[in-house]
């Protein structure tokens, strides 16, 4: 179960908003908020927990989504569990790069002047 510890920053004037905005949001706990008044910045600590990465950037979104919400910055990151259960072939990770085998072959045949069947091109 990945585990982010983050500090966001928000607009001072709207900082007590978001952090009622982010008590809506499941996988987020909220640790407190407070107004940095020489930075001019109100900071909110916040815990997101969820099941799999991908569940963290959907909460990430929502987050960013938030009138008044200026920055996320990622405090500490624990992965481990997910990694494990990866291991133990609970979980499957999905490919970001599965279309990439693909993409390489294309860009291969277009670099040797051949179309996608192989054959060469009129232009060379």
């Amino acid at each position: 179960m990945p585990i982010v510890s983050c500090v966001i920053s928000a607009l001072p004037d709207k900082g007590s908003e978001v952090e009622k905005a982010l008590l809506e949001i499941p996988g987020v706990e909220v640790y407190g908020g407070e107004l940095k008044e020489e930075e001019n910045i109100y900071y909110i600590i916040v815990v997101l927990d969820a099941e799999r990465y991908r569940e963290l950037e959907a909460i990430e979104a929502k987050i960013k989504e938030i009138d008044g919400v200026l920055q996320i910055a990622v405090v500490e990151a624990h992965f481990l569990e997910e990694f494990e259960k990866i291991e133990r072939g609970e979980i499957v990770p999905e490919n970001p790069f599965q279309g990439l085998r693909k993409a390489e072959k294309i860009a291969e045949k277009m670099w040797l002047g051949e179309d996608e069947n192989g054959e060469e091109g009129k232009d060379n």
